[in-house]
């Protein structure tokens, strides 16, 4: 009788998870993201996580930049680096890493190429990213959009 009960509770936990996490990728926890201001009068920015097709990362002149690419094709940047971006949006079931140098938003996606060079192409931006998706993220990347 314990031990059915015990069968039980897990059940409903296993089930309560599930829909937790079905209730994060409908209402992710985390909307916004800080970035750099264009008004120099302002301490910080707000970026909406909803609008980011994908967020990359380049270095120059020594210096690393982060940007955050929206549908319009502006870019946002930000001083984190794109590991740091990454683990602040662990908790966002929209985003994933798939490169060294890019960090996508699945709901953006609007076409894809899989062969050796994997590029993408986002809900707004007419040009495609190239290589986005390194084959170390491939499997996974393909299993969250379900192909």
């Amino acid at each position: 009788m314990v031990i059915r009960q015990k069968e039980d509770d897990l059940e409903r936990s296993d089930e309560l998870q599930k829909i937790l996490e079905k209730l994060n990728y409908i209402d992710p926890p985390i909307k916004k993201f800080p970035v750099t201001p264009e008004d120099p009068s302002m301490t910080i920015s707000l970026v909406d996580l909803k609008d980011v097709c994908y967020i990359t990362t380049k270095s120059t002149a020594g210096r690393e930049e982060t940007g955050f690419v929206i549908s319009n094709n502006k870019t946002y940047y930000s001083n984190l680096r794109l590991t740091e971006i990454e683990k602040k949006l662990t908790v966002h079931p929209h985003f994933m890493r798939t490169s060294k140098f890019y960090m996508v938003n699945l709901t953006k996606i609007r076409a894809l190429r899989v062969s050796s060079a994997r590029d993408l192409w986002f809900e707004g931006l007419e040009e495609p990213i190239i290589n986005a998706v390194t084959s170390t993220y491939l499997s996974e990347f393909l299993k969250r959009l379900g192909i």
